[in-house]
């Protein structure tokens, strides 16, 4: 049999739940959290480190943190960012 080959960079399961209702409030106000890789260009290539941000876009607006992270933690500080903005946010009102 073939071996499955493993992605060095492939993200690590979570250790805390899943927030369903943190992220689908979040969706819904067009707030979205996700992570990028940190790369240099070297030469012609483009050379990954382990490190990650973790990068929150609302509208135009553009946040990124510090390259902190790694594959193993990268996962559970998205799923709790998604419930710190919950836990912020919910419940106020909108200026109209």
């Amino acid at each position: 049999m073939a071996k499955k080959k493993l992605s060095p960079y492939a993200l690590s399961y979570p250790k805390t739940p899943n927030p369903l209702k943190e992220m689908s409030w979040c969706i819904n106000k067009h707030i979205y959290v996700s992570c990028n890789i940190q790369a240099f260009k070297v030469g012609s290539q483009w050379e990954m480190t382990d490190k990650y941000c973790l990068t929150i876009k609302n509208g135009d607006r553009y946040r990124e943190s510090d390259y902190i992270y790694t594959k193993d933690n990268v996962v559970d500080a998205i799923y709790d960012t998604y419930r710190e903005i919950y836990k912020v946010n919910h419940g106020k009102k909108t200026k109209e």
